[in-house]
């Protein structure tokens, strides 16, 4: 049998009937981030995702997630998914799973899962989606392997720890473009391809939930990029950083992740210590629109007095 991709391994739960009815644990270390005290929020994602999907039927498919970060998680303590069968119809099914650590049934995070049926004929529908950009006949071949981590050491100290994650834990082929800075924040546009290695398993479900993990990853750093002079230079004025939200909707479900991606990331609004991001992925091949989503962040930055 193939290994796998690590995503696969980062998304995996086992059964934990002993604590309830529908609850799921995470088999392993949960991937985090150096030097940063909690959880990467896309372990968080995935793993929830993974632990609604194991109860509906095989032929209910993702199609949206909310999410809310409630509290810190600890990286080196088991997280426990217990799921809320919340609705099932003929067509559509609804699944809350909140995320809790140790003995004590406090939520550190929540989000609402909700699937619809792909073996049913969908009659006459509406279809259309926003076309992937033209990017000037660049393939990812195109673009160096090392050039996320190149972009990472040129922009940002090892004091930052917020976008960065270990050779070892980064689970996705990142192939990002070149970037310009824009006049003013909401101008800013942030493109890359991404796919994952190979997948051994061809589930729909699996696929999915990577897909909710790769939903968290570097989502913050749009809005820091969209920002230098306020960050500063390698984005030093940068004091802390954290998802609070992450609203994600699947809209081919049975898109593969270890096939290229496009995505394309921008920056609406940022006060009150908080900034809004928008991201789209489509598939390179067909052009299809795959998933969308709006992620709102807390960022703090340094009292001037003290840069």
């Amino acid at each position: 049998m193939a290994q796998g991709a690590p995503v696969e391994r980062l998304v995996a739960l086992t059964t934990a009937p002993q604590w309830g009815l529908d609850t799921y644990v995470s088999n392993g270390p949960l991937t985090f981030q150096e030097g940063v005290r909690s959880v990467f929020g896309g372990s968080l994602m995935g793993q929830s995702a993974a632990a609604a999907a194991a109860t509906v039927p095989p032929a209910f498919q993702i199609y949206s997630l909310q999410a809310a970060f409630l509290r810190a998680v600890k990286p080196e303590e088991k997280v426990y998914y217990r799921v809320e069968r919340t609705s099932d119809g003929r067509a559509f099914a609804s699944r809350i799973v909140r995320a809790t650590q140790g003995s004590s049934d406090v939520s550190l995070y929540v989000v609402t899962v909700c699937f619809q049926r792909n073996d049913l004929p969908a009659g006459n529908v509406l279809g259309y989606h926003v076309p992937m950009p033209e990017v000037g006949g660049t393939r990812p071949d195109d673009i160096s392997e090392e050039k996320v981590q190149q972009m990472m050491t040129a922009s940002m100290t090892r004091s930052v720890p917020l976008l960065q994650l270990g050779a070892k834990e980064e689970p996705f082929d990142w192939r990002p473009f070149d970037n310009p800075p824009a006049t003013e924040p909401t101008k800013f546009r942030q493109r890359s391809f991404v796919r994952s290695s190979a997948f051994a398993s061809n589930s729909p479900h699996v696929h999915q939930s990577a897909l909710a993990f790769l939903s968290d990853t570097y989502v913050m750093g749009t809005a820091l990029h969209a920002n230098p002079s306020k960050v500063g230079k390698k984005m030093r004025n940068v004091a802390m950083g954290a998802t609070l939200t992450n609203n994600v909707s699947i809209h081919e479900p049975m898109a593969k992740v270890d096939e290229w991606m496009l995505t394309e990331r921008e920056t609406s609004w940022g006060s009150e210590g908080r900034v809004m991001i928008y991201q789209r992925y489509w598939d390179v091949k067909s052009g299809r629109l795959v998933m969308s989503g709006t992620q709102e962040c807390l960022v703090r930055l340094k009292d001037a007095s003290r840069l």
